[in-house]
């Protein structure tokens, strides 16, 4: 039997209005449409959702900046939505913005997934044109096609009603609304593409003030003002939209990882809690939980819930990174190695994670392997201090005093204000005899630290050599 009947694909914090917007357009000119209103947590109505899929010829994904992104996370839902609708070879109409970005296909996607996807024409809808655009795609792309389906389980019904009529009930997009989304899509542009901030945060405000509703918008201006520094107004932003969306679980997570930053763990804990009840599928909140733990000095809580994260997504870097910087606090230095690997295994290209195991392998005695972490942080990361720093230190530890001093250098040259490198460096000289470049660098060592507690005994060996 021929059908046109549509699946329509969104992610809600990039493209809600809209997706209101299609699926209103397309059930106004009689076509059977179905999206769901709500965030999408693995659960009870999973099953539901993915029969939806099989039971429409069509499947309608809308791309905006941003919608790609999470599907890194192998859980992502609408990654599988994607995923479902190429096994059951539904016929693909991707809607594309005009900010949207053709390159996220390849830099989020599967590589499978992003070559199937290529094949299909995707269809521009830009929102000042919007209703005509919509009524292209009715009329190209939308023609009732005969192709199996899957027809909706009888059990299913009751619930498949009650998304419908949610959907009918909401209010209907205004033409400030969409401006407003205009302002979304390119800040939030500007902030990944361009990494201009401030050009991101007038956007997001413009929106806002197109929209005081628009809860996404006080979200990303929120991490947005987050990556400048400004944790205060990105806490601020975050809480406001957790106000307009108390279930919006992003705004919980995002307000979790700045009050982290910001040094309130138990304010942390609390938001990452709150979006793990919103979606218990989220690794993403396990880590921020688990890094509040271990702050808190709670290693064992931490790195159950870092193993929760990896069992969600197996191949996500920043719970094996933090993990390992666990296990290390917690003193158990082969797992904190072991995990530190994997985690480099997924993100070669991560400097600080080659530094924390050569920290670790310091703290063990394998002072080779140290010093080729140490090499590789520096490699990626020239400006690293700490990475010649502690090189140096292990250069020390294995008796290389010469490399240990040029280590001690390229510190100071890179943050000439730390003291202990050059108390560092003056101990080399001095165990090389060399004492006068000794008592230089304890001179300039007391300079910073007059307070030390082997200040006296420091002053004596100046006055003697320097």
């Amino acid at each position: 039997m021929s059908s046109n009947s549509v699946f329509i694909n969104y992610r809600r914090s990039a493209s809600s209005y809209l997706a209101q917007l299609v699926w209103r357009e397309l059930t106004d000119a009689g076509i059977d449409a179905f999206y769901d209103i709500n965030s999408i947590d693995a659960g009870q109505f999973d099953q539901i959702i993915l029969n939806q899929i099989a039971a429409r010829p069509y499947f309608m994904p809308i791309l905006s900046p941003g919608t790609l992104e999470r599907c890194q996370d192998p859980g992502d839902w609408v990654l599988r939505e994607m995923q479902e609708a190429l096994k059951l070879k539904r016929v693909i109409v991707p809607l594309v913005t005009e900010e949207f970005s053709f390159a996220d296909f390849d830099k989020y996607l599967p590589a499978d997934l992003a070559a199937e996807l290529k094949r299909f024409n995707a269809m521009p809808v830009p929102p000042r044109f919007f209703k005509y655009a919509i009524q292209e795609v009715r009329e190209r792309f939308l023609k009732p096609i005969d192709i199996p389906v899957i027809p909706t389980p009888k059990t299913d019904a009751p619930i498949v009603v009650q998304k419908q009529a949610a959907a009918a009930a909401q209010p209907e997009v205004t033409a400030t609304q969409l401006s407003a989304q205009e302002y979304f899509e390119r800040a939030f542009k500007k902030k990944d593409d361009d990494g201009d901030y401030d050009g991101a945060i007038a956007d997001y405000t413009e929106a806002i003030r197109l929209n005081r509703q628009f809860a996404e918008a006080y979200l990303f201006r929120g991490l947005v003002h987050g990556r400048k520094g400004d944790l205060d107004s990105a806490i601020a932003d975050c809480s406001q939209a957790i106000l307009i969306n108390p279930q919006m679980e992003d705004a919980y997570l995002g307000r979790g990882m700045l009050r982290n930053i910001k040094g309130d763990l138990d304010g942390a804990m609390t938001d990452s809690t709150q979006a793990i009840q919103l979606n218990p599928q989220e690794p993403a909140a396990y880590i921020v939980r688990g890094n509040a733990r271990r702050d808190k000095g709670d290693f064992d809580g931490a790195i159950t819930d870092f193993n929760q994260a990896i069992q969600l997504n197996p191949q996500i870097f920043e719970a094996f990174f933090s993990r390992g910087n666990a296990h290390g606090a917690k003193g158990d230095l082969a797992a904190a190695i072991a995990d530190f690997t994997r985690a480099i295994q997924l993100n070669p290209q991560h400097a600080v994670v080659y530094y924390n195991r050569g920290i670790v392998r310091t703290a063990k005695g394998d002072l080779a392997a140290a010093i080729a972490d140490f090499t590789q942080t520096i490699a990626l990361n020239p400006q690293y201090a700490n990475a010649y720093y502690n090189r140096g230190i292990a250069h020390t530890a294995k008796g290389d005093l010469d490399d240990a001093i040029a280590d001690f250098t390229h510190a100071i040259q890179l943050n000439p204000q730390d003291a202990s490198t050059y108390r560092n460096r003056g101990l080399a000289y001095m165990t090389k005899r060399e004492m006068k470049q000794a008592a230089a660098d304890y001179r300039r060592f007391l300079e910073l630290q007059p307070n030390h507690p082997q200040a006296q005994a420091l002053r004596e060996f100046i006055e003697k050599h320097g």
